[in-house]
């Protein structure tokens, strides 16, 4: 450890002689332990949970009964899907195959291509 060295200087402002502790830098610059500033913190994080979740669930209730279904929802339930774009090879369009969403006519046997 280093000793504690003191300097002795003139003072202008009341015109007397002080002494001073020198202490170093490192010394200087550390803090106690801060543990009535952590319980503080940790005080103030668990009343903002506290308040938070009670909220956080009263607002989500809120919501389910203000709008059970989103606008969005409702309209994909109503439209049927969009055809797949097609795809694009070199630049032009490659035709894609749609498949046939139609139900088949009773008694009718299926179109063969033409050979």
């Amino acid at each position: 450890m280093m000793a504690h060295q003191t300097e002795t200087r003139w003072e202008k402002s009341d015109g007397k002689l002080h002494k001073e502790e020198l202490i170093p830098p490192v010394k200087a610059r550390q803090g106690r332990t801060g543990y009535r500033i952590l319980t503080v913190l940790i005080v103030a994080l668990v009343l903002a949970f506290v308040v938070w979740i009670p909220v956080e669930i009263w607002g989500n209730r809120e919501a389910n009964e203000v709008a059970p279904q989103q606008p969005g929802e409702q309209l994909q339930s109503q439209q049927p899907a969009p055809a797949p774009a097609p795809a694009l090879q070199n630049g032009t369009a490659v035709p894609t195959e749609t498949p046939n969403t139609a139900p088949a006519a009773p008694n009718v046997a299926p179109a063969t291509p033409a050979q």
